[in-house]
């Protein structure tokens, strides 16, 4: 059965630039050719010939107020304002309609702005305040989905320089599964310190505002914000929606082949575009213009150029132009920034010039579109970024409705083939499952004690505290008085970490060189998958996918990077800055195995996997994709980050072995983890003819968020979200609560957490909570933040196989008389098992796995 796909148009738009404060100043800036590149205001201190495009006009923040600004950094704020504007023109005031709009920002670097002033050796200007707001890689998405009320979930992608356009695509997916009919997309790039200093080091920065395809080589770093909402066409239509174009169709590729450099064959850039016709139902002669990627640089340009020469064979009569010499390269705000000057343009029958063009560079021998404005009507054009580490994006989008041909997919079945983890109770999946079965008890659960320095450095800020009236009482509101915090720091913590590791014994190529824990967790994990699986890949790496979930990403390389600013931002180590970014994982995994399909990294923060299972599953069940890895890793948190999200979770961590009590009538606190879980996601027909063992079928997923970031205590809030995300996976699968057989939580135990769940499962299942056994294993792993769900999905995986269920490990007493907890080794045929998870921020997640007979 074939079904239609749903046509996916732009009712609202939102931008901010060193051009413009709105969309319509941006359309006029645009039809001015106003250049914003300009010597930087911020860097020129630090850098000899900085330039930039930096925003320095006001900007309007409508319903905050100072104390909620002073709070918030600009990716944060600025994500705001766009989104506020995109919600405000689509006229998408009604309280009910947000509520089922979901949230997808792109940003590459987030959670930075609040350490600043550590790193430029300005500590007075230091806000813990901020720092707990907004600290967190993932609190963007929180906050913005908090003040606009947004609840239909969200995601946050860090895929570098394609993160917004990558958004965009998510989005576009995410129309297609019936549970939201809108969706907020947001690009949002504060220009900082870290990532102006990596990129002047790398040697591509240009002196004078940048000149894409033409000149001397060198690209100008930009800042900025841009938002869409997209929205259902049928139901854009009922609502009598102002519509501003269509998204028709978009793809992702990765190169596979080096941390910065584009592969000299263009050869993933290529693929991308040919992939996102092809979603389209589309040819090369459909395509009118090209919004290119074009940032300067020779290498991207020449890429970029022989690329289009190849999918194009009209390319000489195609206009290609870069939005980037108006307002420079605004990293992962750049395509959503670039797709609105697009359509503002493209409407009135006007195609954008690239700006300062002088002299054609060598090989760069299309129609630019230069300096000026060429007249044409464009039906449908192509809108690319490419990124760090081969990360390559493409959209396909209209300024009309209508124009594209409609297009159908197969639902496909989705099952799971591959298992991989890395754990501190062992590097290999058998291992694990041997340790678990065993009843052994946990190994390499090792004490943490702050050193003086670092102790220090928590006395210190306290005191600071103690002088500002206003942040003392909103830490002491939420984590206890002082004296309890200097008690806890003379304390010490546990964690669970790997030991005793050699990656040489599982991995065929291996190039330690190159490769971090992190990377080396994710790896590992990901090859036993493709082992379990069957998969070896002989030159159709494009046939599979990679989704990696993050929370924190490569903490000790970007630890490295951030000290290597002081006291000189010139002498920074240009080899770390790829390495620091958060989609620097995926590169590792994809070069080192050939990974050349869809290449996505979300940075949702905690259970940041089940997002990415989410989306490997569109991926297939669309028949986009028809394979996939999806999963997460951690390393293990220094000292100084363990102690901040302590309090960061509005707890502390517990001081004793044998406290990881989850679900206990008594609060101990947790400990953290590191590790690695990912799944291997097929097409079953493929499995099928590929004659692989099937583990398990994913049959529903469900996601919703709360929007009480800022409340002290927002757990019914949280709680509602979770009981809509079961929902909507029970509908899906077509299932009654009364059909499930098993529910395994990913609590890491805080008091918050716990509730969530419980109260969630007893609102959905009512009286069958007294009877569905409830499990959670993450006291045997530790709290592994962005892959805890994952890897008790694959625990569930396996007590499906053995048809047998394990107690939750430690607790001695349960909070609640009324949930099934089990406590005891029991056989059962689980049939039917319910996985839950839930972001820092109040993302919720449920996922419906389903016993393969």
């Amino acid at each position: 059965m074939l079904i239609k796909r749903k046509r996916v148009v732009i009712t609202g738009m939102g931008q901010l630039s060193s051009i413009a404060s709105d969309v319509p100043e941006f359309k006029q800036a645009l039809k001015n050719k106003i250049c914003g590149i300009q010597p930087s205001e911020k860097y020129l201190r630090w850098f000899k010939d900085a330039n930039a495009s930096e925003v320095r006009h006001p900007i309007e923040l409508p319903g905050l107020n100072q104390e909620q600004i002073a709070s918030m950094d600009n990716a944060a704020l600025w994500a705001y304002k766009v989104g506020h504007e995109a919600l405000e023109s689509a006229r998408l005031d009604d309280p009910a309609l947000r509520e089922q709009t979901s949230l997808i920002i792109g940003v590459s670097s987030a959670g930075t702005e609040a350490f600043i002033p550590l790193f430029e050796n300005q500590p007075n200007d230091f806000s813990l305040k901020k720092a707990i707001v907004c600290g967190c890689f993932s609190s963007c998405s929180a906050i913005v989905s908090s003040l606009l009320g947004l609840k239909g979930g969200f995601e946050l992608l860090a895929t570098a320089c394609t993160a917004s356009t990558n958004a965009m695509g998510i989005a576009f997916d995410q129309i297609q599964n019936n549970k939201n009919h809108t969706a907020l997309v947001i690009g949002t790039e504060p220009i900082y310190l870290p990532t102006f200093a990596g990129f002047y080091a790398l040697q591509a920065m240009k002196t004078t505002p940048t000149s894409p395809f033409s000149g001397s080589p060198g690209m100008s770093i930009g800042e900025g914000a841009g938002a869409l909402l997209l929205e259902e066409y049928e139901h854009a239509i009922a609502r009598g929606a102002t519509i501003y174009g269509e998204m028709v169709a978009y793809a992702t590729s990765g190169d596979a082949y080096h941390e910065t450099a584009p592969d000299p064959r263009a050869e993933g850039a290529v693929q991308v575009m040919n992939t996102a016709l092809a979603n389209a139902h589309l040819t090369p002669a459909d395509i009118d213009y090209i919004n290119a990627h074009g940032t300067g640089t020779e290498a991207n340009d020449r890429c970029e150029t022989l690329a289009m020469k190849k999918v194009f064979p009209q390319i000489a009569e195609i206009p290609v132009s870069s939005t980037k010499s108006y307002i420079g390269h605004n990293i992962g705000a750049a395509g959503i920034i670039e797709l609105i000057a697009c359509f503002v343009t493209l409407a009135d029958g006007q195609i954008l010039p690239t700006l300062n063009f002088g002299a054609p560079r060598i090989n760069c021998d299309l129609n630019y579109v230069p300096n000026d404005f060429q007249p044409g009507d464009v039906k449908l054009f192509m809108k690319n970024n490419y990124a760090f580490g081969g990360n390559n994006c493409c959209v396909i989008a209209s300024p009309k409705a209508g124009i594209a041909p409609e297009t159908a997919y197969k639902p496909r079945r989705v099952v799971i083939s591959g298992r991989g983890m890395v754990t501190s109770q062992g590097h290999d999946l058998a291992t694990v499952m041997e340790r678990l079965w065993q009843d052994s008890a946990p190994q390499n659960l090792l004490p943490l004690t702050l050193d003086d320095e670092t102790r220090q450095q928590f006395e210190d800020m306290m005191d600071n505290l103690n002088e500002n009236s206003e942040i003392q009482s909103f830490l002491f509101e939420r984590y206890g008085t002082d004296e309890e915090w200097r008690k806890k720091l003379h304390s010490r913590t546990w964690q669970h970490q790997i030991s005793g590791l050699e990656p040489r014994k599982y991995l065929r190529r291996f190039d330690p060189r190159k490769a971090d824990a992190v990377s080396t967790y994710a790896l590992l994990a990901l090859t036993q998958s493709m082992k379990e699986a069957e998969r070896k890949i002989k030159r159709d790496g494009h046939q599979l996918g990679l989704v990696l979930g993050m929370s924190r990403g490569p903490q000790k390389r970007v630890e490295r990077y951030l000290n290597s600013l002081y006291p000189d931002p010139n002498n920074v180590r240009t080899s770390e800055f790829p390495g620091s970014l958060m989609n620097a994982i995926s590169t590792f995994c994809s070069i080192a195995e050939g990974i050349k399909g869809y290449n996505t990294t979300l940075a949702t923060g905690i259970n940041a996997g089940l997002g990415a299972l989410t989306y490997g599953y569109e991926l297939i069940r669309q028949g986009i994709q028809p394979e996939a890895i999806v999963g997460g890793a951690d390393e293990s948190m220094s000292l100084f980050s363990t102690y901040l999200q302590a309090l960061h979770r509005q707890l502390m961590m517990t001081d004793s072995p044998d406290n990881y009590q989850l679900y206990s009538a008594e609060h101990n606190g947790y400990f953290s983890g590191e590790g690695a879980g990912m799944l291997f996601i097929e097409d079953y027909e493929r499995a099928q003819a590929r004659g692989v063992p099937i583990l398990a079928e994913i049959v529903g997923y469900g996601k919703a968020n709360g929007t009480g970031y800022f409340e002290i205590d927002n757990t019914a809030e949280n709680t509602q979200a979770m009981a809509r995300a079961i929902r909507q996976a029970l509908e899906e699968a077509r299932v009654s609560p009364a059909a499930v057989s098993l529910i395994c939580g990913s609590s890491i135990g805080t008091r918050s957490d716990n509730q969530t769940e419980i109260d969630a499962v007893r609102e959905v299942f009512t009286h069958h909570a007294r009877t569905i056994p409830f499990v959670n294993y993450n006291a045997w792993f530790g709290a592994v933040e962005s892959s805890m769900g994952i890897l008790n999905a694959i625990v569930v995986s396996e007590m499906m196989h053995r048809g047998e269920i394990l107690p939750i490990p430690h607790t001695k007493s349960f909070c609640a008389t009324d949930i099934n907890f089990v406590t005891e080794r029991q056989p059962l045929e689980v049939e039917l098992a319910l996985v839950l998870g839930s972001t820092e921020g109040g993302n919720h997640y449920a996922i419906l796995l389903r016993k393969w007979v």
